[in-house]
C-alpha cells in the first residue's frame, strides 16, 4: 500500500471508528473506547485515536504487563510513548489501570490480522487478548467496571475480512461483536454501515 493510500484508509478508519463508537452511545454523551497504538503491518489508528478524543470520547490503550496480561493507558495527543519491554509496541508512558477501573467502557476497538463476519478475529498470536477477551467473557468477570460486557470489534482493512468459516479458530478464541473497517462497521452477521 503507498502512502497516499495508507493516509485515506487512516481516514476512512477514523471516520468508521468514530461512527461505530456514536451507534454504541445512542443519545448519551461521549464516553470510554478503548483502542490501541498500531504497528507494523496494522492498519494506521494514529487518525482514529485523534478522532475518537476529538468527539469527546476519554480513550485508553493497552499497556502489555507480565504474563501477557493487559493494563490500560490514557491515551491523548500527544502523550509520551515508549517501547514496551514485552512486546513490540508503543505504549502510553504513565499511569495504568486494570480494566475493571476504567469504569463505564463503551466500546474496545481490537487490531486483528483478519476477521469474518461472524466475528472470528485472527490475532498476532501473543496472546494478550485472547486471555482479556477470555476473562471479560467469564461469567462474574469485572467486565468494564460497571458490570455489563463492553461490545467489542476487530479492525482490518477491507482486504482482510474473510468469508464465514475460513479463518482458524478453536474454543479458546472469542469472537467480537462488530467489525470495523475504513469503509465502515458492520455487527456480526449483518451487512457493512
Amino acid at each position: 500500500m503507498d502512502d497516499a493510500a495508507r493516509h485515506l484508509a487512516e481516514a476512512g478508519l477514523a471516520s468508521a471508528g468514530v461512527g461505530w463508537a456514536a451507534q454504541l452511545r445512542g443519545p448519551e454523551p461521549p464516553g470510554t473506547v478503548c483502542a490501541y497504538i498500531s504497528s507494523g503491518v496494522e492498519p494506521g489508528t494514529g487518525l482514529l485515536l485523534e478522532a475518537l478524543v476529538h468527539a469527546g470520547h476519554r480513550v485508553f490503550v493497552p499497556a502489555c504487563e507480565a504474563d501477557h496480561q493487559l493494563s490500560w493507558a490514557e491515551w491523548t495527543p500527544g502523550v509520551k510513548l515508549g517501547r514496551s519491554a514485552l512486546a513490540p509496541v508503543m505504549e502510553p508512558v504513565g499511569p495504568r489501570l486494570a480494566f475493571a477501573r476504567l469504569g463505564p467502557v463503551d466500546g474496545i476497538l481490537l487490531p486483528a490480522l483478519a476477521a469474518d463476519p461472524a466475528g472470528v478475529r485472527l490475532g498476532q498470536g501473543g496472546g494478550y487478548y485472547d486471555r482479556f477477551l477470555a476473562a471479560l467473557a467469564f461469567p462474574g468477570s469485572p467486565a468494564d467496571g460497571a458490570g455489563r460486557a463492553a461490545p467489542t470489534a476487530a479492525v482490518v482493512l477491507e482486504r482482510e475480512v474473510f468469508p464465514e468459516g475460513t479463518l482458524p479458530h478453536d474454543s479458546l478464541d472469542q469472537p467480537v461483536g462488530w467489525v470495523v473497517t475504513p469503509g465502515g462497521w458492520s455487527k456480526a452477521g449483518r451487512a457493512p454501515r
